[in-house]
């Protein structure tokens, strides 16, 4: 595997994808017993990454096998430092810090040893850092090694974290803890969240909207395996994030099963299905970038303008420019917003009166140097007084050394009020098909909601949500009980509801016992038992689910077989 930023010679060989289940065991136990500590000094946990965790195994392996013994530092061979590997290695948030131990220990020791150092302490517990990854390498032959502690925040990606990261849980009913999304991340980044909702499913059948909040006590699906906990958040415009964490339910882990699906990680790109235009040809798509009039860069230039309440504007305020002696005109900029990406920005105004033909707004977009427009409206342009309405104009955020500013500027130039709620930012268009990839720009997508516009180059859409087509094969319940008497009728079948991503899959269903018998009816899987010819007993099988290029489903059955003597009432369990 060839990395960016890291050749293949210095690589030499080593491959930070594959880890020893001894060492694997120990990263995790290092990221759980580092949360405890933060824990216990009030302090969020942190959510185990992939991306540091390569970083982090790349690093202990170079300082082990490329440095004399008695190395103990944080520059590598090639003579980069800590951001750098990150980014190397794929992490598109912020890093930089690092704890290093300069030898091989077990986590134990290697989280006291820290938390007893000033400065690895002041990182170990720094409130700003969630994301963390944990690199063990210990040569066979001489039991040399070195343990790194890679840290980052990303501010598109607000984790849930449960049990603090424990990779295991004997009991169904965990402590989660919800991130609110980051403060920064300018026109790219999300606001606060207002509300959330949790799932044992990646559909969220079944959850409503509640009011966010960072902790929740939380029920897992019951059984024993391997469970995922996922939670969608949105804020005042209707963003959406979706993330997960999972944990291990029963009281002996498979460690060989432990591995990159239990950590946060990032994609260049996203599949999206059910794309439909109603006619119009093209496609664009947004991570929700936006630029409102409450970002902390909006302001006044000159003139008459004030901060006003509307219910009709997103997120409940507007920006009104007021007619006086001359034009009016208010600004937001960005220095961190993509660069050399063709875009549309949408602006988003509304005019107390729309009867004029002379020009009574405009706005521009200036993007690194570079002018887009003026955008020159009249009111008349405007359908009706008093409604927001929206105009594109075309712009590229040009990467220059000397204009490091994208700038959205708006103008009241008439004598009508001029409100200005937003400006949505969106791709290009491109022509649209029922299911795209699209290659994030940036690179980065963390479960952010994509929004779509469609539109013919003259007309286009409101804004929609687009469904992302996720590949995960999900069946519920995760497993069934049965009993039945030896000579009597049938127990009633149970139903396994079976869906890929959110919608529905081209599955089948198979069964290892021949006293299993399934069909499926739609989107569900009826599963029946026949205990004829069974003796009394406690008889074991297994339904698997399978689909094309996701992972098969196995869902254990039980069936109790008795002799008719008794009968036994066992407590019924709600979750």
């Amino acid at each position: 595997m060839l990395l960016a930023g890291l050749p293949a010679h210095a690589q030499g060989g080593f491959d930070p994808t594959i880890q020893t289940p001894e060492l694997l065991l120990n990263e995790a136990r290092t990221v759980y017993l580092g949360n405890l500590a933060r824990r216990d000094n009030g302090v969020p946990p942190l959510r185990w990454n992939l991306q540091l965790t390569r970083a982090a195994r790349w690093y202990s392996w170079d300082s082990t096998e490329n440095r004399p013994p008695g190395f103990c530092g944080h520059q590598d061979t090639n003579g980069n430092w800590p951001g750098h590997r990150a980014a190397a290695f794929g992490y598109r948030g912020f890093a930089g810090a690092e704890n290093a131990y300069c030898g091989y220990l077990p986590p134990e020791s290697a989280i006291a040893g820290w938390m007893n150092s000033p400065g690895h302490r002041a990182n170990l517990l720094d409130p700003n850092s969630r994301e963390v990854g944990l690199g063990y390498y210990r040569r066979a032959s001489d039991g040399r090694g070195y343990v790194t502690q890679d840290f980052g925040v990303d501010a598109v990606y607000a984790p849930v974290i449960i049990e603090n990261e424990a990779i295991t849980t004997t009991s169904p009913v965990v402590n989660l803890y919800i991130y609110d999304r980051s403060a920064s991340g300018g026109f790219a980044g999300m606001s606060a969240a207002t509300e959330m909702m949790v799932s044992n499913n990646p559909c969220f059948l079944g959850a409503s909207w509640e009011p966010y909040t960072a902790n929740k006590a939380w029920t897992l699906d019951g059984g024993q395996g391997w469970r995922s906990v996922y939670v969608k958040t949105r804020d005042a415009f209707s963003r959406t994030t979706m993330v997960s964490d999972t944990i291990y339910l029963g009281a002996n882990v498979p460690v060989n099963e432990l591995g990159d699906a239990q950590l946060s990680t990032t994609q260049p790109q996203v599949t999206l299905r059910n794309l439909d235009g109603g006619g119009l040809p093209m496609v664009q798509f947004s991570l929700g970038w936006l630029a409102d009039d409450t970002f902390p860069t909006f302001g006044r230039l000159w003139g008459n303008g004030e901060r006003v309440h509307d219910p009709s504007a997103w997120g409940g305020t507007a920006f009104r420019l007021s007619p006086g002696a001359g034009e009016s005109s208010a600004w937001v900029w960005d220095t961190g917003f993509i660069k050399g990406v063709p875009m549309v920005a949408y602006f988003r105004l509304k005019v107390s009166d729309n009867t004029s033909a002379g020009e009574v707004a405009r706005v521009i977009v200036e993007g690194g140097g570079t002018a887009y427009g003026p955008l020159r409206l009249r009111g008349v342009d405007f359908t009706a007084p008093g409604r927001y309405q929206e105009f594109a104009l075309n712009f590229t955020f040009n990467d220059h050394p000397n204009h490091p500013f994208l700038i959205f500027q708006f103008w009241r130039s008439g004598n009508a009020d001029v409100f200005v709620d937003a400006v949505s930012i969106f791709a290009a268009p491109q022509p649209l098909s029922p299911t795209m990839t699209w290659p994030v720009p940036g690179g980065n997508y963390r479960g952010q909601g994509v929004w779509v516009r469609y539109t013919d180059g003259a007309r286009f859409s409101e804004i929609g949500e687009a469904s992302p087509a996720s590949p995960v094969l999900s069946v519920s319940p995760p497993s069934l009980a049965f009993v039945a008497m030896r000579n009597g009728n049938p127990p009633a079948p149970a139903t396994l509801n079976v869906m890929q991503g959110c919608g529905t899959a081209g599955w089948q269903a198979g069964a290892d016992v021949p006293w299993l018998q399934l069909e499926r009816i739609g989107d569900a899987l009826r599963v029946s038992v026949n205990p004829s010819g069974l003796n009394v007993g406690v008889h074991t099988g297994v339904v698997t689910i399978s689909a094309a290029d996701v992972s098969s489903v196995a869902v254990p059955v039980q069936l109790v077989v008795s002799d008719g003597g008794h009968v036994v009432y066992v407590p019924l369990a709600q979750r």
